[in-house]
């Protein structure tokens, strides 16, 4: 008896799951349609929980490529020691030091891109300077990454690629 009123029972409530409405209507409201501009975090209003993402993979990307652009530029010896000893067997070997200053200023202006474009943000309410900074963040990465690659660094190129998404959820964020 306890068996048929448990199968009845599992019956029951597989076909209460299976047949059962869903909980959100087609007529729920977005964050946004919801909260407006009501996305605050330390009295800093946001649009939405998108351009809140925006700001803050930017924020990261500002902190990844400004200190690594002001590495190369404080310790530009020591890096181009590095460059050498690193490209001595690829095709880049006779290029280090244009490369390594290519690859600063890339980091540089692409950093101070990300830092207007989030101030831009606050002032005119538009992510279009981080996208712009995203961007050139990505190129520098496509050209770090193709640099590993030549020098058969193939460990320095994958650590690339975790960077090389988020940036791509950054833009892809964008509409």
């Amino acid at each position: 008896m306890k068996q048929i009123a448990l199968i009845f029972f599992s019956v029951f409530m597989l076909n209460s799951i299976l047949v059962a409405e869903p909980t959100i209507s087609s007529t729920s409201t977005s964050l946004e349609e919801r909260y407006g501009d009501r996305i605050e975090i330390f009295g800093l209003k946001f649009k939405g929980p998108l351009v809140l993402c925006q700001v803050l993979i930017a924020i990261l990307m500002m902190i990844t490529f400004l200190q690594s652009s002001f590495d190369k530029i404080i310790n530009r010896k020591e890096n181009l020691e590095f460059f050498n000893s690193h490209f001595a067997n690829s095709p880049l070997r006779g290029f280090t030091s244009l490369l390594l200053s290519i690859i600063t200023v890339m980091e540089f202006i692409g950093g101070f891109m990300l830092v207007y474009g989030i101030y831009f943000v606050f002032v005119e309410r538009t992510t279009l300077w981080i996208f712009y900074g995203f961007i050139l963040v990505s190129l520098t990465l496509i050209a770090l990454f193709t640099g590993q690659r030549l020098a058969k660094d193939y460990v320095g190129a994958a650590d690339l690629i975790p960077y090389f998404t988020l940036v791509m959820l950054g833009i892809m964020s964008m509409y």
